[in-house]
């Protein structure tokens, strides 16, 4: 089988494992994902912030709609959507910081829908939304944030996107101050940082998975599901064929 047929082959297994799993979903529920700590964890470190009316902080890191990182600058606003939702029912809310101008304005946006479904829209502020100084890998950046997370009494920290080492300043920060954090990175040295130092961490495409996570949306769902299915069809048909190898099987 050439690699354009397996390739269709794959696209078609997985349109029809979506289709059924949002199906299920839709209709039953029943459908129950892999466990992700972080998403689990997520909506009662959000809880704990508003009873204890603390602020809760997403980071965009430098994602920004305009670039190569545009796919996770949507995907943490598919996070902070639902999370905000939950924040806004607190006085002091959430903050979202960012090194990327154009992600303030998405940031800005989505923290005014959330507070808008929560019939809370007088809370809400543009100054929630918080860019600092430009560009990736900044360390005026995470200096900023670093300030930001003491001044406005974060109590839970989701540091999500493109970081690199910067990011071990902004959560060293938090876990000194005994703040929450959980965090992710696009970058191979950020996702080092984020294992290492924060108390769940998001590692690589699990970002991706938010809205199935949080929004149980039927459709993301079943994406979820087809995309964990094959992967576990790939890793057992790697398997068979590095059997057959040592068997001495010719292909």
């Amino acid at each position: 089988m050439n690699s354009p047929i397996l390739l269709y082959v794959v696209l078609l297994l997985a349109l029809v494992l979506t289709l059924v799993g949002a199906t299920l979903a839709s209709r039953s529920g029943i459908i129950q994902l892999r466990r992700i700590g972080a998403y689990n964890a997520m909506p009662l470190t959000v809880s704990e912030a508003v009873e204890s009316d603390r602020t809760l902080h997403v980071s965009y890191g430098s994602s920004g709609i305009a670039g190569a990182s545009a796919i996770s600058a949507v995907a943490i606003s598919e996070v902070l959507y639902p999370l905000a939702e939950r924040a806004a029912l607190a006085d002091r809310g959430a903050l979202v910081t960012t090194s990327d101008p154009v992600t303030l304005a998405l940031g800005q946006d989505t923290l005014r829908r959330a507070y808008k479904v929560r019939r809370a829209l007088a809370k809400y502020r543009p100054a929630m939304a918080r860019w600092y100084a430009q560009g990736p890998l900044s360390m005026a950046f995470a200096a900023g944030v670093g300030a930001a997370i003491l001044e406005e009494d974060v109590s839970t920290n989701i540091l999500l996107g493109q970081f690199g080492a910067e990011l071990a300043i902004m959560a060293e920060n938090a876990i000194r101050y005994d703040r929450f954090v959980i965090a992710q990175s696009d970058r191979i040295e950020g996702q080092a940082v984020a294992y290492v130092l924060s108390d769940t961490p998001l590692i690589g495409e699990e970002l991706y998975a938010a809205g199935a996570y949080l929004g149980r949306r039927p459709v993301q769902i079943g994406g979820v599901l087809a995309q964990d299915i094959i992967r576990i069809l790939i890793t057992l048909l790697i398997l068979a064929l590095m059997f057959l190898a040592i068997a001495g099987a010719k292909f």
